[in-house]
């Protein structure tokens, strides 16, 4: 093999011996000399662009201590709020509908999974250890595992979380002498255009940074479903939010953060990513960490939008909504009056009209909410509405929401299964019924209980209990509890038709 490889460079050498006696060997060495490859030429880069790709890197750089990423073992499979349509096959104008008037009462109930795991994103608010990030990711915590830029990995556990707001609280069980705080900005100051960054945990990508500016602030449309039903203002952004960014921190030029990156609303035209505020996350933020829990202000009822209420009386006549047809163009309708709550006590009903609160002009639902999210608990507000035509106030002393607020009574789950809500005009038309339908709609099944095992689904509409017609959901409840483990004979609504099912004995 030695020999061979001395023969071969001889040879070579031979070879460019002769051709460079020929003239051949050294025209090819002077061409290539004089004639380097081509390659694109150097640009020079405007001072502007240079100036703000250098802030780009000097936030970056800045805030990388300070944000975290968060690693989630779930005791339990978490369902998403805006996965519930895919998970039950709700219709999307039936899934908005019942998310205003029935709540988190459409959630499927959750089978114990150990070990699920996710990750999120969550911004040092103190060297104390305390971290703010979203009450979604840190939902049904077992595990709590914190990591830091640096590779340091910490224990963590949830001081406090608010779904209502998708604000949550988490803090190190044994913080280090040397957290970096972020610096906290003041998002009322932002503008439209500004530039911000969206830093976090995206896709398991630790601190990966993307830019955008705010592509609009403050309130966004009823299509665009939100992560807390209680956090009525956003920043909106282009910078891209993706799994893994919610609970990390929209920042400013100036390295402050001035919102909790939460969701990306998907649509036709592109997506958007949305942030909380960080005027309203950290006011949330500071009652979790001194008390563990929110304390919201529950006024009692369930309001729509006046017009959708005119929309329907145009038709045929209809005695139920004939206080309509005077009404205001812009107001908010009160469609459902909770028992026992702060309006049903001061003398609210269904039908009435809301011009007013406090004096303050309503002209939609969410005004509504957004008025009384806006107060506390024990605040008198005073209500301005029109009853037949005619108007009339009424003082309301705001009482605290709960976990069991704004629910009417159910059958116990245990004994047969089954949760259902008062049928009014508005679900009616969209489940394909006569609006003067009376009955109770059911909004829940249990898996495998006595009303599963009798056919019956969500959306049904029971009209009769045991040959007895029942035009409201207390109704249907009374009738079943009165003999709870014999069998019934229910009479409903499917599809429009109708049919009986039968609820087996116990």
């Amino acid at each position: 093999m030695k020999v061979r490889r001395i023969l071969g460079v001889s040879l070579v050498t031979t070879a460019l011996a002769l051709g460079a006696a020929s003239g051949v060997g050294s025209w090819t060495v002077s061409r290539a000399e004089s004639a380097p490859a081509p390659v694109t030429p150097k640009t020079q880069t405007p001072n502007e662009a240079r100036a703000l790709s250098r802030s780009f890197s000097t936030v970056a750089k800045a805030l990388a201590p300070s944000v975290v990423r968060i690693d989630v073992e779930s005791e339990q499979p978490r369902v998403a709020r805006n996965d519930r349509r895919q998970q039950q096959q709700v219709p999307p104008e039936l899934e908005r509908l019942f998310e205003r008037f029935f709540g988190d009462q459409l959630d499927l109930p959750q089978q114990p999974h150990p070990g699920m795991k996710g990750t999120g994103s969550g911004v040092v608010l103190d060297t104390s250890g305390y971290i703010l990030t979203n009450s979604h990711v840190v939902e049904n915590a077992a595990k709590l595992t914190v990591s830091f830029s640096d590779g340091r990995e910490f224990s963590a556990k949830v001081v406090g979380r608010d779904p209502d707001t998708d604000v949550a609280v988490v803090k190190l069980e044994k913080p280090p002498t040397n957290l970096v705080a972020a610096r906290i900005g003041d998002s009322s100051k932002m503008e439209v255009g500004e530039w911000v960054l969206a830093i976090g945990s995206p896709l398991g990508l630790d601190q990966s940074v993307t830019a955008g500016i705010i592509s609009g602030k403050g309130r966004v449309g009823a299509h665009v479903q939100m992560s807390g039903r209680r956090m009525r203002e956003y920043l909106q952004t282009d910078a891209k939010i993706n799994p893994g960014n919610s609970g990390g921190p929209l920042v400013n030029l100036d390295g402050e953060v001035v919102g909790i990156n939460t969701l990306i609303n998907m649509g036709p035209g592109g997506a958007y990513g949305f942030a909380i505020p960080i005027n309203q996350a950290q006011r949330v933020a500071k009652v979790l960490m001194t008390d563990g829990r929110m304390h919201h202000a529950f006024l009692g009822i369930f309001p729509s939008d006046i017009k959708e209420g005119k929309k329907y009386s145009d038709g045929e006549p209809d005695a139920n909504e004939q206080p309509l047809k005077n009404a205001p163009d812009r107001a908010a309708w009160v469609v459902r009056v909770i028992p026992n709550s702060p309006a049903q006590k001061a003398g609210l009903r269904v039908g009435d009209i809301i011009t007013q609160l406090d004096g303050q002009k309503i002209d939609s639902a969410n005004a509504v909410v957004d008025y009384v999210s806006s107060h506390s608990v024990g605040d008198k507000v005073t209500v301005h509405y029109v009853r037949d035509g005619k108007p009339a106030t009424a003082t309301v002393s705001l009482a605290e929401l709960t976990a069991d607020t704004g629910r009417e009574p159910q059958v116990e789950q245990d004994k047969i299964g089954l949760s259902m809500q008062t049928l009014n005009p508005e679900v009616a038309r969209l489940l394909g019924l006569d609006p003067n339908t009376k009955g109770a709609v059911v909004t829940e099944v249990l898996p495998q209980s006595r009303a599963a095992k009798a056919g019956l689904r969500a959306e049904d509409v029971i009209i009769e209990v045991d040959r007895k017609p029942v035009a409201s959901s207390q109704e249907a409840i009374a009738a079943l509890k009165e003999n709870p483990k014999a069998g019934h004979l229910l009479r409903i609504k499917r599809n429009g038709a109708a049919s009986y099912v039968t609820i087996p004995a116990q």
